[in-house]
């Protein structure tokens, strides 16, 4: 199937993308990206900075986000590398008042950076470690991260990307999507009192995604990925024209199915599993 439909085909198609929009949404503006040394994250920060926005990109990786940098420079956007480790909460918290004192209080929030693990409960009863690791990445360091920020923003964005498995749990991933859920859980019940603040909250459900972070399960699903070009289109397109969530339309329909009739899905994966399917 050709590339370029696979927006379609997934429920990703938002609407067609006009750079201008971005740029109307961001010039001037002070936005930071998590995750922005490669992937998504790097894409929508360079999207981001040659918009006109001034980009603070956070990652563990120097070496690659000074490569960021100088790309950006060289299109003529401004990233700001920002070094610290997500899994580390003190870290997270470091970093936000780093950027406070150095740049002040961010207009936008991209909370990107993330990590998976494909692995059965069968194999995972030994390695708690896993759990950890994955909580702290995707919602303890992303908290840490963002509390100093806004709790002083007045008005902005934050944007969380995420992925389509917690609408529509699917085993054999169950330590990455409990880690993405609980992030999402708390933007759901603060997302008012954020608004109520002036700032608008945003979470992008996102399918798979061509990613090295993707790579060791490529090819194990017969269902189209996004491109990262196409994933970060998605991002900039709900910054330009903010809203409340952007998913799938299979993952809202599994969500609703699961609500309504849950024995359903549980036992149509435990009909696939029996079979000897490995999702």
């Amino acid at each position: 199937m050709p590339g370029a439909l696979a927006p379609w085909v997934l429920g990703m198609a938002l609407r067609p993308f006009r750079p201008q929009d971005l740029r109307a949404r961001v010039e001037g503006k002070l936005a930071v990206v998590t995750g922005a040394s490669r992937g998504i994250g790097r894409e929508v920060a360079r999207r981001i900075a040659v918009s006109g926005a001034t980009v603070v990109g956070l990652a563990r990786d120097g070496a690659a986000l000074d490569a960021v940098r100088a790309a950006a420079a060289r299109a003529g956007g401004t990233i700001h590398p920002l070094l610290a480790d997500l899994r580390a909460t003190e870290a997270a918290i470091e970093a936000a008042k780093a950027m406070l004192a150095e740049w002040g209080v961010p207009d936008l929030v991209v909370s990107n950076a993330g990590h998976s693990i494909h692995r059965p409960v069968s194999q995972s009863w030994d390695r708690l470690h896993d759990f950890e690791r994955l909580i702290r990445l995707h919602y303890l360091g992303p908290l840490a991260l963002l509390a100093p920020l806004a709790a002083r923003m007045r008005a902005g964005q934050i944007v969380s990307v995420t992925s389509a498995a917690i609408d529509w749990p699917v085993p054999n991933w169950s330590a990455y999507t409990a880690s993405k859920a609980a992030f999402e859980a708390w933007l759901a019940s603060a997302g008012p009192e954020l608004g109520a603040q002036g700032v608008t909250v945003t979470s992008v459900h996102l399918p798979r995604v061509a990613t090295s972070m993707s790579a060791p399960t490529a090819g194990r699903y017969l269902v189209p990925e996004l491109t990262v070009s196409q994933a970060a289109t998605v991002v900039c397109q709900v910054i330009a024209h903010p809203r409340r969530t952007a998913s799938p339309w299979w993952a809202r329909l599994g969500a609703g199915l699961n609500g309504a009739w849950p024995e359903l899905g549980h036992q149509l994966w435990l009909r696939l599993l029996r079979s000897g399917l490995e999702p």
